[in-house]
């Protein structure tokens, strides 16, 4: 990269909701919890059944602890769907709009974002994952920066420019679900 790239970030509610989604399940992998309560809650309901025969209420507490194991991971999952609708609407993105701009050159990058810039240097970057049509470029481990394919100037390769500054593993191609191989 011989001459900055810059990066003018135009982000929506689909663009955003897919990142929360990505972010969330794929990358902290938050249902799991839930999946793992759900799956015990669900086998001490199956003991109860199947001791119907042999235990006064059996079938009354394996239907409470069955409807406790599904509706709280249930209840959870619909917390966090809102969680999202509600972040989307204070960011004003239910339209796109113009978040920030990214300007990337050979020592590192800013973050252009009304106020003073942000600088980041290469070396200090947690991550950057690729996932069909955009780029999450972590700067931390709980904070990105997400880069929609074809906002770059001039048409410019962003997922390339950061194969480029970044090592491998720190690069993950999620189109393929595989870690970045050169």
């Amino acid at each position: 990269m011989e001459k900055p790239v810059t990066v003018n970030v135009i982000i929506d509610d689909k663009i955003f909701r897919k990142f929360a989604l990505f972010d969330n399940l794929h990358r902290k992998r938050i249902w799991f919890l839930p999946v793992i309560f759900a799956s015990i809650m669900s086998a001490f309901a199956l003991v109860c059944f199947v001791m119907r025969g042999h235990a006064e209420q059996a079938v009354m507490i394996g239907s409470l602890l069955l409807i406790i194991g599904l509706g709280l991971p249930a209840a959870y999952m619909r917390l966090f769907f809102k969680s999202i609708k509600i972040q989307i609407k204070t960011a004003g993105l239910e339209s796109p709009r113009h978040v920030y701009s990214l300007r990337f050159s050979p020592e590192g990058f800013q973050v252009i974002n009304g106020g003073k810039p942000d600088q980041y240097k290469w070396s200090g970057v947690f991550g950057a994952y690729r996932v069909p049509g955009c780029t999450y470029l972590y700067v931390e481990k709980n904070k990105a920066f997400l880069l929609p394919d074809g906002q770059a100037e001039e048409g410019a390769d962003v997922w390339g420019l950061l194969t480029d500054k970044l090592s491998a593993e720190k690069l993950r191609d999620c189109r393929t679900m595989k870690k970045f191989v050169r």
